[in-house]
């Protein structure tokens, strides 16, 4: 075999185990959560009580002790999923009553949903986004909240019913959690 044969299968089989086994699929896969939260709370100030929306279908339960997130995932968990948003809300007291979430897969950037806009990931999991026409960042473990309140007044049959609503939405980056932490629910 000449000098240059060998050379050329050297070249190649360094070039084929380079392939073999530098392979992203044997990496351990981690996707980012994002939770969009929105916890409103009715305080009655004077008159009856008013009538209350109820709403109940919670649809996944983040642990953050345990670093596990379990729900309904109607998307695909694959290499192409950019991050995983969930959103929700609860009402208590004169607002209302339960607690209504979702979980979405987002596989392209910049998403929107809403009043929040998610503009950029770091590697750190560091994410950037829009909220409310604002630009703010957060790190791994990290929440931005906005708090609004206002005086709701309801026509009881003749008699007015006054509620303080107060509204706290909560951005949180809970950071990365490992492709084995995410659990669908089974019915």
């Amino acid at each position: 075999m000449s000098k240059n044969t060998k050379f050329l299968v050297l070249f190649l089989v360094l070039a084929l185990n380079a392939c073999i086994f530098n392979n992203d699929d044997d990496k351990p896969k981690s996707y980012l959560f994002v939770e969009q939260f929105t916890q409103t709370d009715g305080v009655l100030i004077s008159g009856p009580e008013p009538p209350s929306m109820q709403i109940d279908f919670p649809t996944y339960r983040y642990d953050s002790g345990l670093r596990t997130l379990n729900g309904i995932i109607d998307f695909e968990i694959n290499k192409d999923l950019r991050f995983i948003y969930g959103s929700g809300t609860c009402l208590s007291g004169t607002a209302g009553g339960g607690c209504g979430t979702g979980l979405t897969g987002v596989y392209e950037m910049p998403f929107e949903q809403g009043a929040f806009e998610m503009l950029k990931i770091e590697e750190d999991g560091m994410i950037r986004f829009i909220y409310e026409d604002e630009v703010f960042s957060l790190g791994v473990n990290e929440e931005h909240a906005v708090v609004t309140s206002y005086m709701d007044t309801t026509d009881m049959d003749g008699v007015n019913s006054i509620s303080e609503i107060t509204s706290t939405h909560t951005i949180s980056n809970f950071g990365f959690i490992n492709e084995e932490d995410v659990f669908p629910w089974e019915w």
